[in-house]
């Protein structure tokens, strides 16, 4: 008997209807794509039993699995979208049904996969997968990726993609190991974009609202986000900036993907945490604090200094350790001097900057990025010093960058000469 009912869908395999509709061959020599008429392919694929509409699918999947033409698989998408309405309507088989969607996941795939990278294309995609599986696939594959993708741009779209798909994910109940693999996808673009992008670094201007100004505590109007070269991570300050005085720390915050927080739990003192979301496109943030003592304090503003603008711009040569190790004659904050570096790791770059006067010492640590020519140096936590080998307008070769403090949330410009 089963060898009967495979006979007959054989024939009815080789009939002239199903002919029609799978000489996807003739279409793409035709018009470019598979199907040139999709209604009169609709229409043929509705005259058909259930059996033929599911090995359609099949026929197509194998066919167009690999497939990276964007028209070609914007239009075997279209198509697969209305082969699912079409069974589903006419209420075929389970396998067939399976089959229908099995397609549609294989052709949204590859159009995620090889079409230009925009985080809430992406996202949409997403949303029309069949299954968690292939949920979780497209999340694996650009994990995938992320050793090759250095382009800042890129990166930035695949956060805002992991962070709606593990939103989309949670919305619809699939299960936990999804939106755990979409965590781990925000958590390592994250690491990778603190070094090639950190647009998160350095101060902002900000603005209570009305409310948040009347709940009794010292107000601040500025935020230094520092990226520590210890072990504290982010070092995060919301400064008065008239009274140069700090209102609330602190340390070991944390960025994930655009979202940076904090935590402070003390026995003897008033506990609180914090949390801000980054717009990378424009700098902009929107936050609150929590703390035992008042109610909530929001704040937005906008960003006043970026180490990003520091790691912009290309290195006029190739650069190593020895184009750093030594002694630097430059200025920083407006003080003349020299910056010392020397390396007593692998990959860890201790510095000192001593005022020409002497009267100025302050000791450095950080790291050495050689691809982007830069080197950002930290100060117990309080200065930053980023500087990057840039050729200025004029054809002067040097280390440019700037300073910032997370003390009295204020920054100036550096530079130094190359080493002779």
């Amino acid at each position: 008997m089963k060898k009967f009912i495979q006979f007959t869908l054989l024939l009815g395999m080789l009939s002239p209807v199903y002919a029609q509709t799978t000489s996807v061959n003739n279409g793409i020599a035709t018009c470019g794509v598979p199907v040139c008429n999709m209604s009169e392919q609709i229409s043929a694929l509705r005259a058909m039993n259930g059996d033929k509409r599911g090995m359609f699918a099949i026929d197509l999947k194998a066919k167009f699995k690999d497939e990276s033409n964007q028209k070609i698989l914007e239009n075997l998408h279209k198509l697969s979208l209305e082969l699912t309405a079409v069974s589903t309507e006419l209420k075929d088989e389970d396998w067939v049904i399976r089959a229908t969607t099995d397609l549609t996941n294989t052709v949204v795939f590859n159009l995620a996969k090889f079409s230009e990278v925009n985080g809430e294309k992406l996202v949409t995609y997403y949303k029309q997968f069949g299954t968690q599986t292939s949920r979780y696939n497209l999340i694996a594959f650009w994990q995938s990726q992320l050793i090759k993708i250095e382009d800042v741009t890129i990166l930035n779209e695949l956060v805002n993609f992991a962070e709606g798909a593990r939103g989309h994910s949670t919305s619809i109940n699939d299960e936990d190991w999804v939106a755990r693999a979409a965590t781990s996808l925000i958590t390592d673009i994250t690491i990778k974009l603190t070094q090639l992008d950190p647009i998160h670094e350095g101060l902002y201007n900000v603005v209570l609202t009305d409310a948040s100004q009347s709940v009794g505590t010292l107000p601040f109007d500025r935020i230094a986000v520092l990226d520590s070269s210890s072990s504290k991570n982010l070092v995060v300050s919301f400064i008065n900036s008239k009274l140069k005085v700090i209102v609330y720390t602190y340390n070991n915050a944390e960025i994930n993907g655009n979202k940076v927080s904090g935590l402070f739990l003390s026995t003897g003192e008033m506990a609180n945490r914090f949390n801000f979301e980054l717009n990378r496109k424009n700098g902009e943030i929107v936050g609150v604090i929590e703390s035992t003592k008042h109610d909530k304090i929001e704040f937005s503003g906008t960003q006043l200094f970026s180490t990003r603008t520091v790691f912009a711009g290309k290195a006029p040569k190739e650069v190593s350790s020895k184009d750093i190790l030594g002694t630097l004659n430059g200025e920083l904050a407006g003080v003349k001097g020299t910056l010392t570096i020397r390396s007593f790791r692998e990959n860890v770059y201790s510095a000192i900057f001593t005022s020409n006067t002497g009267s100025i010492v302050l000791n450095f640590q950080g790291k050495f990025f050689p691809k982007n020519a830069v080197l950002s140096l930290t100060s117990s936590d309080k200065v930053k010093l980023t500087l990057s080998l840039r050729e200025s307008a004029d054809g002067v070769t040097g280390w440019t960058g700037a300073s910032f403090s997370t003390t009295t949330g204020t920054y100036t410009k550096a530079f130094f000469n190359t080493l002779k």
